[in-house]
């Protein structure tokens, strides 16, 4: 049992071997580029709502029996 316990042991994260958090600079640096990653992923899913609204606006008045074809 004491083989496993020490296998066990020797085990960590990093934040339990000394090493903190990244850098304040470097947080601010990743949590920018994250906010631009989200405001562009946002930007491209409401076009997207807007052209299959769109589609089923065309669909719904026109064309009864028109098919919704995903992009």
């Amino acid at each position: 049992m004491s083989k496993i316990s020490r296998f066990f042991k020797g085990s960590g994260s990093a934040a339990s071997k000394g090493r903190g958090g990244p850098s304040p600079q470097e947080a601010l640096a990743r949590l920018r580029e994250t906010e631009e990653m989200l405001s562009k992923k946002q930007e491209y899913l409401e076009s997207r709502i807007e052209r299959e609204l769109a589609v089923a606006r065309q669909h719904g008045t026109k064309n009864r029996r028109g098919r919704f074809i995903p992009y």
